[in-house]
């Protein structure tokens, strides 16, 4: 049996979805299962519980010899650092209490490069503290994903541009949500792996914000313009329009200056961490029905 911890999230719906649909014997963990579509509960177990409760999780992992585990997408954080380290050492305990065999985190691309990058750096080092439960681990590094572009929708309809602290002719991976579940499901079936590896998963090519806006503006028919704002004026941004911590927007933008630094440039690409989904096709099916 697979436990999928995070299942109402952005990669933990899908990849519960994509389970389901293969028939898999899947257990969730979730605080309240009212949440989840009733024609997926009917066909799950279900354990609630915190992540940050060790006994509760521990009693959830039992029979499961997988687990997909997530740290909580949170953007109110008064230490980032701290709050994934707390949701990364009470799993590691429950994972080493429950025996479980193997373990597939969301971690974070360019854990080689060493650079100091804010939210992806907390991601990193609980990886490493998942690392030491026990568990065989399949570490998912991934770069910036698609979804991304979303918190970006108002001011693209009421100015036709958006705006990052990060150079618009840098070119970087990227990768649309679902190609991660997918991945993350690969593993979660395959019950052949064994020891400890990250795993970088790409969407299919480099791209820069400039070459963003210009396939936003030929799908919109609008003109859409990407302009680079100095972390000052991203992070002001961050704290007055989407009201987030100051923590969490300092590490946010930490985390976009190392990518426009090299963060992903130590990530070895190969065939099978490329994945299908383009940019365009993306935007074509999530953004521009918001934008029209």
């Amino acid at each position: 049996m697979i436990l999928v911890t995070t299942p109402t999230g952005n990669t933990g719906s899908l990849i519960l979805q994509q389970l389901v649909e293969q028939g898999q014997q899947v257990k969730i963990f979730v605080r309240d299962p009212e949440k989840i579509p009733a024609a997926i509960l009917e066909k799950v177990e279900v354990a609630t519980g915190s992540l940050l409760n060790e006994h509760a999780f521990t009693e959830a992992l039992q029979g499961c010899k997988t687990v997909y585990f997530c740290v909580p997408q949170s953007n109110n954080q008064k230490d980032v650092n701290a709050y994934y380290e707390e949701f990364a050492k009470v799993a590691s305990k429950a994972i080493k209490n429950a025996g479980t065999k193997r373990v597939v985190y969301l971690s974070g691309g360019g854990k080689g490069s060493h650079l100091q990058a804010g939210l992806i750096t907390a991601l990193h080092q609980s990886e490493d503290i998942i690392s030491r439960s026990g568990a065989s681990v399949r570490a998912l590094r991934c770069p910036v994903f698609f979804e991304t572009l979303l918190y970006q929708k108002n001011s693209l309809k009421e100015t036709g541009t958006f705006s990052l602290p990060m150079d618009g002719n840098y070119k970087f991976p990227q990768i649309a949500v679902k190609d991660i579940a997918s991945k993350a499901v690969e593993f979660l079936a395959d019950q052949s792996w064994t020891g400890v590896q990250g795993f970088a998963v790409h969407g299919p090519e480099e791209l820069t914000y400039h070459e963003i806006a210009s396939q936003l503006s030929e799908l919109t028919g609008k003109t859409i313009r990407f302009q680079q704002v100095s972390g000052e004026d991203y992070i002001k941004t961050l704290l007055e329009k989407h009201h987030t911590s100051e923590a969490f927007a300092n590490a946010l933008t930490d985390m976009l200056t190392a990518i426009g630094n090299g963060l992903h440039d130590t990530e070895l690409k190969t065939e099978t961490s490329l994945k299908p989904t383009t940019i365009k096709e993306w935007m074509n099916e999530n953004l521009v029905p918001e934008l029209k």
